[in-house]
């Protein structure tokens, strides 16, 4: 586990509050779901296609973060790892969101789980349809909500998960993105 040491204070307002103990952001999140780290998946999409997503209007939330096809690297429960408890979503380059998974709401496909806009996107992407899950979540109020992330130094590497180097290297900013992801 990394920690830093450093004047991190998430109250946005002024207030002369003591130094606090902060954590890389997969164990930041694990501590307040209060869950292992190694069930924490950082999942980061990618500027260029969430811009695109949304010129397309796709569900993000939906279509692009809780249907994932089945045993890849981006399965919550994939047959060979250990299932994933919490998803922190970052879009923008900024935490979108955290959830809790649930469980498996149902099977499909790539493109029977999700919705008509998402289907034209996928297939004018030139994506395959694939088996798929979609997943059941709860969305958690987390204290890292729209902070900037700093250290996703692998652009092409969309996820993150613990035992990775990238997993311990992400942290997230003191201060709210300026620009809130929608």
């Amino acid at each position: 586990m990394i920690e830093l040491l450093v004047d991190f204070n998430f109250d946005d307002s002024t207030s002369n509050a003591a130094p606090e103990k902060i954590m890389d952001l997969g164990h930041l999140v694990a501590g307040e779901v209060g869950v292992d780290p190694q069930c924490v998946l950082l999942l980061r999409h990618s500027n260029k296609k969430t811009a695109a997503l949304r010129q397309a209007d796709c569900d993000i939330v939906h279509d692009y973060t809780l249907v994932q096809p089945t045993n890849s690297k981006y399965d919550f429960y994939a047959a060979d790892k250990l299932p994933i408890q919490v998803v922190v979503v970052i879009v923008d380059d900024a935490v979108y969101a955290v959830y809790r998974i649930t469980g498996v709401k149902r099977t499909g496909t790539t493109r029977s789980l999700t919705s008509p806009a998402y289907n034209r996107f996928d297939i004018e992407q030139g994506y395959e349809e694939r088996y798929a899950k979609e997943f059941s979540a709860e969305q958690f109020q987390s204290k890292v909500l729209k902070r900037k992330v700093i250290g996703w130094t692998s652009p092409r590497n969309a996820v993150a998960r613990y035992g990775g180097r990238l997993f311990d290297s992400v942290t997230v900013s003191t201060q709210a993105s300026e620009q809130a992801p929608t």
